[in-house]
């Protein structure tokens, strides 16, 4: 090998990494190694060993020697070996890096290798590269024809049978052509490959009725076809490819019964990365699984299946019984089949939904064997739309509850003062005495303000189903804001009931909606007044480390146990001749949950009630010295 530049030190470098280059003369069959290599297999000075010495020390027959068509680029640029050299059997994982024509016009296949530090990782690797070619040559020699299509019903491969069952001469001659195009196709078929429905059916193929959709050496004729469809799909569950598996009727009747063999096997590549699988032997307990089982039932990939099969630790408790009752069911012969759906618990807390399918495939417990096949899926997704749905319908039937229960309240309660301003209007054009004027004129004002509080409640109601109830903050003395609260229900209070502010130690500036938290009050109030006859009324606030509670108590009847809990619903009234449409105290709820805060009742029959909210704002003890606004 010519020495290049810093050749010394890279060669240094690469020998303390375990590493060293490698040339493939492919035209002399001849690998030319570097000196840490030639120093690994014991080689000459020149660093030379040919491609048959090189297979001599490889110690396990199933890897794959080393010859001109082995460094095809449609193979793989990686292989690991397990070779014999001076310091024993070691493991190395060779790489193809690049080729380049020389200046003679040979093929120089340039590349690098590595021993590894044990074989766990070589042998994983290993396996992989054999599974690999053993999948590719059962697709590419299986006796049946398959075509894989994408997404969109292009052709993207298909296997040597299907060239001969078609006429073909290569595949390049048909790859891009589109399934829904197809004039042969039937069209059922092809709804039912649009809406992912895996089918098999059988069909005369008529080569005269291809209008050029592709180019076959048979023009003319027909063949039978036994055709198997089915989607195949992602991590994610979603469709990624059609995957058609043909079968020449007119072929011989070994081939017919492979492909029967083959059906098995077809349903499980049918679900590809949409469910796991597994195999378990209950007497003997050995068995395998795939990947996406463990993790559907919320295990670590690789934990042999006897530490999993019977203690499922993440399944719910429930759902772990029901799995296990039929384990011991199956052991004893009577049951065959589980269908159930199990809640996995996930590190993160949550639980995951899984559907699980378990099927006595042998039973043959003569020779230790009660063979268990084992089909899961995530239905998670479906679960929470399950979910979704059922909410929206609950809460379309409470919507479509609520929209009735408005309807016939609005009806009777502005229908009630309209009466009475009608009614007391008409009667002001006879009335004489001027008492008696101004006695109707109080009652058509008290019908005007209760109709005005009512539309007033349903324009509320309105911005708050809306979402467009907005909240004006501003700072005010609370203190003061309560006392003109009381002034404005001083002159309904009844003679036999008193109106008392528990006044703080000192006065408070709070920053908030002044108009929302007086509509709140208010209410409080109100409802106060409308359930004491007598008595007392006391209005209270306190400050909290965050904001400030206020607290409404009477000396009321107290409401019902069983009413406490819908008090803050809508429409709900305690006494059904009182006016009002029962919006008040819901109002009060959603304003109160919009600041961020919470609102309740504490109450006793007999002994009276008190309403408080707490709202979480800024507060500042008011200056004694100077009254002005923060």
């Amino acid at each position: 090998m010519e020495k290049h530049p810093d050749f010394d030190f890279f060669s240094e470098l690469m020998t303390n990494a375990n590493m060293g280059w490698w040339e493939a003369d492919l035209e002399n069959e001849i690998y030319i190694c570097s000196q840490y290599i030639s120093n690994l297999l014991n080689l000459g000075q020149d660093g030379i060993i040919s491609f048959s010495d090189f297979n001599k020390r490889i110690l396990k027959e199933e890897q794959r020697p080393t010859t001109v068509h082995s460094f095809n680029l449609q193979n793989t640029k990686e292989a690991v070996y397990l070779l014999d050299t001076l310091k024993g059997p070691i493991w190395v994982r060779s790489k193809i890096c690049f080729q380049k024509i020389d200046n003679n016009g040979k093929t120089i296949v340039y590349g690098i290798a590595e021993t590894q530090d044990g074989p766990d990782m070589a042998s994983a690797y290993q396996a992989l590269q054999k599974n690999e070619r053993i999948l590719y040559t059962i697709y590419k020699y299986l006796p049946v024809g398959l075509e894989l299509y994408d997404i969109n019903g292009v052709l993207i491969d298909l296997n040597d049978k299907e060239l001969d069952i078609f006429h073909l001469k290569k595949k390049e001659d048909i790859l891009g052509i589109n399934i829904f195009e197809n004039p042969i196709f039937p069209e059922d078929m092809k709804e039912k490959l649009r809406n992912n429905e895996n089918a098999d059916f059988t069909f005369r193929y008529d080569f005269s009725k291809l209008n050029g959709y592709y180019q076959t050496k048979k023009k003319k004729g027909t063949i039978d076809l036994m055709t198997k469809v089915t989607t195949l799909y992602d991590e994610n569950q979603q469709p990624s490819n059609y995957l058609l598996i043909n079968t020449d009727k007119t072929e011989s009747t070994v081939v017919y019964n492979k492909i029967l063999e083959f059906e098995k096997l077809f349903e499980l590549v049918g679900n590809y990365s949409k469910v796991g699988y597994a195999y378990f032997n209950i007497l003997s307990q050995k068995g395998h699984a795939s990947k996406s089982w463990y993790k559907n039932v919320g295990e670590r990939y690789g934990i042999s299946l006897n530490k999993i099969v019977g203690i499922y630790s993440h399944v719910h408790p429930t759902d772990r019984k029901v799995l296990n009752n039929f384990i011991t069911e199956a052991k004893n012969g009577t049951a065959q089949k589980l269908s159930h759906e199990i809640r996995v618990l996930r590190k993160n807390g949550k639980h995951t939904w899984t559907h699980v399918n378990l099927l006595v495939n042998n039973y043959d417990p003569q020779n230790n064997i009660i063979e268990l096949i084992a089909i899961n899926y995530d239905i998670t997704e479906m679960k929470l739309t399950e979910e979704m749905l059922i909410n929206a319908k609950n809460k379309a039937e409470e919507s479509d509850r609520l929209k009735s229960a408005f309807l016939a309240s609005m009806s009777h309660e502005i229908r009630t003062p309209l009466n009475a301003i009608i009614g007391f209007s008409n009667l002001l054009l006879y009335a004489d005495d001027q008492t008696e004027k101004e006695q109707y004129n109080a009652l058509i004002n008290h019908n005007n303000e209760l109709l005005l509080k009512l539309i007033d409640d349903i324009l509320d109601l309105s911005k708050i189903e809306s979402g467009s109830l907005e909240l004006i903050p501003s700072w005010f003395n609370l203190s003061e804001f309560i006392e003109e609260c009381i002034k404005e229900f001083s002159s309904q209070a009844p003679p036999q009931v008193k109106i008392i502010f528990h006044k703080a130690d000192y006065d408070f500036w709070v920053e908030l909606d002044i108009m929302r938290i007086k509509q709140i009050l208010n209410n409080f109030i109100s409802n106060a007044l409308k359930n004491t006859t007598q008595g007392s009324i006391e209005i209270s606030y306190q400050t909290q480390p965050n904001g400030i509670k206020i607290s409404v108590s009477d000396t009321g009847p107290g409401i019902p146990p069983d009413k406490i809990d819908k008090i803050f619903e809508r429409f709900e009234k305690l006494n059904s001749f009182t006016q009002g449409i029962g919006l008040g105290l819901p109002i009060c709820k959603s304003i109160v949950e919009k600041m961020g805060g919470k609102i309740g009742v504490i109450s006793e029959i007999n002994r009276g009630s008190t309403f408080w909210f707490e709202i979480p704002c800024q507060i500042l003890i008011a200056d004694d010295t100077k009254n002005d606004q923060p």
